[in-house]
């Protein structure tokens, strides 16, 4: 019996304490995953529960099994310490447990559904689903595989068409569509586990029938093999690897026995794990994670929820920021200097409320009720008291503020920098001695603005003293008589800019000693920045250059990268390149700290 197994009583009940509760419910025993918050699939948990169904296999007296899960989530999945685990994972060896299984096992799912969790689901006999139930495969993010026969199983159950859209968009489902893809198949509006202990029961005079042996999905042939054939014509070109190891897998499970198809899934799965665009992208997801986590002092303190607001100012951000909290449900003063300069703001708010509503992501009753919350006033105007106040750089100066203020853009004790791109990461500049009732004000707008926001030192946003540093670069470079066009031209073969962009142009000639320089001015300013102490962690700066667009997913970030080279390496790489340009290639001092320590930056994330 493994160390935390739960234990049954003589009467039925179950002893608590366990990563897997068993409980017998008459002849069919209930088996749920124990973890909370989320359930998350570790080594641990997976170990108790291949214990539990191979003893639920050897008593006679259980005559099926429900696989569900305590609290309001199935799973999320496979636990960040197991990502990309393929020889030697635990997932594997339990979905095969499940589905060899000679009585039913029935998936009582609820909540999220996600990955590995998914994979289980899948293996078992049938699925009952609670209707807010989500489920995905969502491995593609982080260019991985299924590990544990998903490739395999679900288009056998939903076809070739489906199962790749799944696989390769990496989207989540509602128990509804997914009972209509043959996904799922009962949907229930109440608790999914006495639908599930019912249909168990029923199940044991019925024959078994795995995923494995299903072929409903396969009907069609040549709609199937229609469906590989245009997924390999819409990612050709792509720069990650593991969209083409999905076709190929979806494709092998209607070529090769079932058995045939899961080898070649895992050997395709630990292919992708162990290549360097899964671990730059295993960094991106960690990083992004990381960046977000507030302070222990941030976290335990007041962020209360505003109602009210004031903008200082109509240029930059200003008139994105006012339009996304008037969407947040606060009441908006927007303040200018000029009315010209004023008006044309409120047409930019306008302009894109109007294209939101046109693209159907805003109602115009929705609109007009933003607008309604909205007052519109120059400097010289009397306001009234607000909860918080953003000053923009050009915003008027007012001899008495309504409220407490924090800089948006610009300088100050408190200063938030807006996302620069839609789902990119807002940074809040916090100087030592402010106060920290004032950095909670701008932690919860831009919670409450639906921003991920990261906390850094005094200064320039992280990504915009990047892109600065990357402009200087190409400056320079320019110096040397390289052509700009040709500049540009590698740093988008390499996805500098790019974003999320999956299809990038070919490399021009002589790419590589301008990429190595960029990249070097990169890495050295991620550096001091380190050391500096605006960045609370090198991590933070590749969050910032991933979800600004600047960077690459699949690269890491500066930081990775920098690690990945090798800091003696970086190091005598810049010391050479700043005999011409000091300002951008003086070693940052905290390199050679590291070096001395004997340490990379990585080990300043786990700090």
């Amino acid at each position: 019996m493994g160390q935390g197994m739960t234990v049954e009583t003589a009467t039925g009940e179950t002893a608590t304490g366990g990563l897997v509760r068993r409980q017998a419910q008459g002849p069919v025993v209930v088996l749920g995953l124990a973890r909370p918050p989320v359930n998350a699939l570790n080594a641990a948990l997976l170990g108790e529960l291949a214990q539990s169904l191979r003893a639920a296999a050897a008593d006679d007296t259980i005559r099926a099994v429900v696989l569900s899960a305590e609290g309001n989530q199935f799973s999320v999945g496979s636990d960040v310490s197991e990502l990309g685990r393929v020889r030697g994972g635990a997932l594997f060896p339990v979905t095969q447990l499940i589905e060899g299984l000679a009585k039913p096992v029935v998936a009582a799912l609820q909540g999220p559904v996600l990955g590995g969790a998914l994979e289980l689901a899948l293996a078992c006999h049938a699925r009952v689903a609670h209707e807010g139930a989500r489920l995905g495969l969502p491995e593609i993010a982080l260019g991985l595989l299924p590990v544990a026969g998903g490739t395999q199983r679900l288009p056998r159950l939903v076809g070739a068409p489906i199962a790749l859209k799944l696989l390769l968009e990496g989207q989540t489902l509602s128990a509804v569509e997914a009972l209509a893809m043959g996904l799922v198949d009962e949907v229930v509006d109440s608790p999914a586990l006495p639908r599930a202990l019912a249909l168990a029961e029923a199940m044991v005079a019925r024959p078994l029938r795995p995923a494995s042996d299903r072929r409903e999905g396969m009907r069609d042939g040549l709609a199937y093999q229609s469906a590989i054939a245009e997924a390999r014509r819409r990612i050709e070109g792509w720069r990650l690897p593991a969209p083409a190891a999905v076709v190929d897998c979806v494709e092998a499970a209607l070529l090769l026995p079932f058995d045939m198809g899961l080898a070649f899934e895992q050997a395709r799965a630990e292919e992708l794990a162990t290549g360097p665009e899964a671990a730059g992208l295993r960094h991106a997801f960690l990083a992004e994670r990381r960046a977000v986590a507030l302070a222990p002092d941030l976290a335990l303190a007041p962020q209360p929820r505003l109602a009210s607001l004031a903008v200082l100012g109509t240029g930059g951000m200003a008139p994105e920021v006012v339009r996304m909290a008037l969407a947040a449900g606060l009441k908006v003063a927007l303040v200018g200097s000029e009315r010209a300069a004023l008006t044309e703001a409120l047409q930019k708010i306008a302009a894109r409320q109007e294209a939101m509503v046109a693209a159907g992501r805003l109602s115009p009753a929705a609109r007009d009720a933003d607008w309604a919350r909205l007052a519109a006033q120059l400097g010289s105007d009397p306001l009234g008291p607000v909860d918080l106040v953003l000053q923009a750089p050009d915003g008027p100066a007012l001899a008495q503020m309504p409220g407490p203020v924090v800089g948006l853009g610009g300088k100050g004790p408190v200063v938030l920098h807006a996302p620069p791109v839609e789902g990119g990461l807002a940074q809040l500049a916090v100087a030592p001695a402010a106060p920290l009732p004032l950095v909670g004000l701008a932690l919860a707008l831009g919670r409450q603005l639906g921003w991920r926001v990261v906390v850094q030192g005094p200064g320039a946003a992280l990504d915009q003293r990047l892109r600065l540093v990357l402009s200087r670069a190409i400056a320079a470079l320019e110096s040397q008589g390289h052509d700009r066009q040709k500049i540009a031209a590698v740093l988008a073969s390499f996805g500098l800019g790019a974003g999320a962009r999956m299809r990038l142009p070919e490399p021009p000639a002589g790419a590589a000693e301008v990429l190595a320089f960029c990249l070097a001015a990169l890495m050295n300013e991620g550096a001091r920045m380190v050391g500096e102490g605006v960045a609370r962690r090198p991590s933070d700066v590749d969050a910032a250059a991933l979800l600004s667009g600047l960077f690459p997913r699949w690269e890491g970030g500066p930081m990775y990268r920098a690690d990945q080279a090798g800091l003696m390496a970086l190091r005598a790489d810049l010391r050479a390149r700043a005999a011409t340009h000091p300002q951008l290639f003086t070693p940052a001092p905290v390199i050679d700290q590291l070096i001395a320590e004997g340490r990379l930056f990585a080990d300043l994330n786990r700090a």
